[in-house]
């Protein structure tokens, strides 16, 4: 059971009191919840990176951390396994040296607490670089948002759906339907960012099923929150419990490539 309270003022005769209201809210089954975003990103090296977690009740604040689960990437068409280590480091952190490659078929397998879970297969999808970041003179309601003007191109040759990660837990997700082929410039205001810090934003390659799910975390996570950690929402990923289908986890396995760009704040 999860406790919320609700404070009541009530204003009589000049005086006021404070009644508490106690509900018991029921807190939902708890599941994996699984960020597994691969990237491909010509000019980062680091490792990959899938992290596992619990999900808890919606105000919960500590996250709990899977550490004792068997993470792999399978390449289908090969049938080679990569296996992802622990990061004892950073507890349900999963990491790898892995590169993936165009036009290969590719299955996240988890084992745990004895049962597997499987993704759905998918393959590397092509992004575009960031053409410029500018700092911009406009703001929003407060008066002291940071405007971020981005641009970038989009390929023709296909229809495109990318996702963007401004940090923060901030993500936008969009498609190439009125600007195919075209530059695309629009601002992001960031609420938090003083002069001399660095905004990062990094363009990530999607399919539309990602997109679609993107779309739906960010609306419900849009009073903050990180939709990859303990989201609190019943929007189903592309990963499922092959062992026990009810017991369905949370989360989505992508593989993109990336394009990333900065911006020193002045």
């Amino acid at each position: 059971m999860k406790r919320f309270l609700i404070f009541l003022s009530i204003g009589f005769f000049g005086t006021s009191c404070e009644d508490v209201i106690v509900l018991d809210l029921n807190t939902a089954e708890e599941r994996l919840s699984i960020d597994a975003r691969i990237k491909m990103n010509p000019e980062n090296t680091d490792p990959q990176v899938i992290a596992l977690s619990l999900t808890g009740g919606f105000y919960d604040e500590n996250i709990q951390w899977v550490t004792d689960a068997e993470v792999e990437i399978l390449e289908v068409d090969n049938n080679i396994t990569h296996p992802f280590l622990h990061d004892a480091v950073n507890p349900g952190h999963y990491i790898l040296d892995f590169t993936p490659i165009f036009d290969l078929n590719y299955k996240l397998i988890i084992l745990y607490n004895g049962e597997t879970y499987e993704s759905s297969v998918e393959q590397l999808i092509p992004a575009t670089s960031i053409d410029t970041l500018l700092q911009g003179d406009e703001t929003l309601f407060e008066g002291d948002e940071i405007e971020v003007i981005v641009t970038f191109t989009d390929d023709g040759s296909r229809e495109d759906f990318y996702v963007l990660d401004f940090g923060y837990n901030n993500f936008l997700a969009t498609k190439d339907e009125f600007y195919q082929g075209n530059a695309f410039t629009f601002s992001y205001f960031y609420e938090d960012l003083e002069p001399g810090d660095t905004a990062y934003i990094t363009l990530y390659g999607a399919d539309e099923r990602y997109f679609n799910f993107m779309n739906a975390v960010i609306e419900q996570t849009e009073e903050g929150g990180d939709p990859f950690k303990t989201t609190p929402t019943s929007v189903r990923g592309n990963v499922y419990n092959s062992s026990e289908a009810s017991h369905y986890p949370m989360g989505y396995f992508s593989i993109s490539e990336t394009y990333e760009a900065s911006l020193v704040i002045e």
